[in-house]
This record gives structure tokens, sequence and C-alpha cells, in this order.
């Protein structure tokens, strides 16, 4: 409860929505994309900087909640248009992001698989064909060196599985988390000094 209390202090929830909001302000349209792609909104990439903040955020608020980006800019620079361009860019730049994320799960799956059948099949050839029996130097040291395989590769999948596989799968869901973000514009509230 205690961590809930502190996010809580971070970022307000929207009563309308029920969602935790993540402000972000904004000069301009553009300052949410990398200024370095020449590509139409649709296809551009955000901004590294923001991409940060926003992974930052979503870490900082537990996955239960569901969240909602608020871009705040000026007044005069709001355009309805524009908007729903950038609306429609951030989706595709999350979709796109799921999309190499999913592969990237798809290739540790295949190689988790193989893994643990060359890892089984080293072991079996261990037990079923032991070394031992021709009481050689190299017989023994080939069935030591079987096992020891067998037990690399299964390793390296355990290895996979817990640590490679759910670092991914985090950021999996971290990027569905902000593909599923309504996203929405204010106008920037200006304080007075």
């Amino acid at each position: 409860m205690n961590s809930d209390r502190l996010f809580s202090e971070v970022y307000t929830l929207d009563k309308s929505t029920n969602r935790y909001m993540i402000e972000i302000a904004l000069d301009r349209y553009e300052d949410i994309f990398n200024e370095w792609d020449p590509a139409p909104f649709k296809k551009r990439e955000i901004d590294s900087e923001l991409e940060l903040y926003l992974e930052g955020s979503v870490e900082e608020i537990p996955f239960r909640f569901p969240i909602e980006l608020i871009f705040m800019l000026p007044t005069d620079r709001q355009d309805t248009q524009r908007e729903e361009e950038v609306r429609i860019a951030l989706k595709n730049y999350f979709g796109f992001r799921l999309y190499f994320l999913r592969r990237e799960l798809r290739k540790i799956n295949i190689r988790l698989l193989r893994y643990v059948v060359i890892g089984f099949l080293l072991l079996w050839v261990g037990v079923t064909y032991p070394g031992y029996e021709l009481e050689t130097d190299w017989a023994r040291v080939a069935t030591e060196g079987i096992f020891i395989g067998g037990w690399v590769f299964l390793w390296e999948a355990v290895s996979l599985f817990f640590f490679s596989k759910r670092e991914i799968y985090h950021r999996y869901q971290m990027f569905k988390k902000l593909l599923h973000a309504p996203v929405y514009f204010r106008e920037a509230v200006h304080q007075s000094s």
C-alpha cells in the first residue's frame, strides 16, 4: 500500500476516466518526435528522451492501473487535425515496437525449445551409453563432456526463460500498455509569478 501511495502522489488520477495521467508539456507537436527523422508524422520515431520518460512512468505506475497520456500545449498552438495525426503516429510507433518484441519472444521460444531438446538428448546419451564401462580415459572424458554439454544446454534454457524472456516480456507489456493508453491534448496552464 505504501508504494501505491507514493506513485499516486506523483501521478494524478483522472476522475472522469479512472486512469492515471502521464503528463507531458510541449511547445509544439514536433517535440514528440525525433527531430532527425524526416518521415511524415504517421511513420516517425518518437523522441528518445520522451520514450525514456514514458517507459519510466509506466514502470512507476503498477501494471494493474490504466494510464492515459496528456500532452499539454500552449493555446495558440493547438490544432485538432495535428492531434489526430499524433495519436495515429503514437499508435503506429507502439504497435511497431510490439511487433519487434513479439518476434524476439518467438525467437527466444524457439531457442529455448532447441536447448531443452538438445540438453535432454545429451543427458540421455550420457546415461544410455556410459563410457565408464569401456575403461578408457578417452571414453570417460567423452561421457563427462556429454553430461556437461547436456547441463550447459539446460542451464542456457533456464537462463533464457527466467532472465532474457522475462525482460523482453516486461517491455512487451509496457508497450502494450502505452499502445492502449488514450492520448489527450490539453491547454498548458501558465502559472504567474
